[in-house]
This record gives C-alpha cells, structure tokens and sequence, in this order.
C-alpha cells in the first residue's frame, strides 16, 4: 500500500496543478469573451482582428470575419447578457485550447456562441475561433 502512494501522491500533485493551469486559463478565456462583447458592441472589428490568435487570422479571411461581425451586429444588436453554458480544455502539441460556450442575450434575440482560444506558453489565451448558433440571426 505504502508503494502505491509513493507513486499517487506526484500524479496527483501535477494533476492538481495541471488543473490549476486550466482554471486560470478559463478565467482568462472569461474575461477575454466579455471583451470580444465589449469590442462587439463598439463595433472595433480591428481590435477583435488584432487580438485575435495568428492561426484564427489565417484560417479566417478578413472580410468574411467583418461580414459576420456586420451581421451579428444588424441582425440581434447589442449584448444584454451573457452566460457560460459549458467549457473544455484540450491540450496537444500546438498548445492548450479552451472552449468556452456561452448563451448570450442580445437586443434583439438570443445565440449560442463558441469561443476557442489558443493559449501558448506564456501567453494569455487568443481567440482562435467563433461560433454563433442563432435562429434570430437567421430569420427576418
């Protein structure tokens, strides 16, 4: 028994700090998803743009992001509220990705939005992809 915990104990202190590492990278993520709202709301496309993650800017082409912002924007207005439904980390060997699903209340409907952020060693977490689900968005 004595064998067994000698080997438990360190696993379970890096799990616990692994842990630690993700919940601060969740609080980051959620305070990085009330800027992006923040940044929505302006309409700063360019700050969403800049701060965006590398990979995020190279998968997604400029005018395409702009399009959605443009109508996310027309079409459900202003955030009212937001709240953070479910979460997930993933980590690999390009770096730790959380995501963040949050059911957001506009001015004038409702979305689910999926947030991904890349977080690289040292860095704070980058936002390497957007998701909106929204019928309002949708319908006239």
């Amino acid at each position: 028994m004595n064998r067994i915990a000698r080997y438990l104990v360190p696993v379970a202190g890096v799990a616990m700090l692994a842990g630690c590492g993700v919940k601060q990278g969740f609080e980051d993520a959620s305070a990085d998803v009330a800027r992006f709202h923040q940044a929505l709301d302006r309409g700063d496309v360019q700050r969403l743009w800049d701060e965006a993650d590398p990979q995020f800017r190279k998968a997604t082409p400029r005018a395409q992001f702009d399009r959605l912002v443009a109508a996310i924007r027309t079409k459900l207005g202003k955030v009212k509220a937001s709240k953070q439904v479910g979460w997930n980390a993933n980590a690999s060997t390009s770096g730790t990705f959380l995501t963040v699903t949050a059911q957001t209340t506009f001015e004038r409907g409702t979305g689910t939005e999926e947030f991904v952020f890349a977080k690289h060693a040292g860095q704070r977490p980058r936002l390497a992809g957007y998701d909106i689900q929204s019928q309002d968005m949708m319908l006239d």
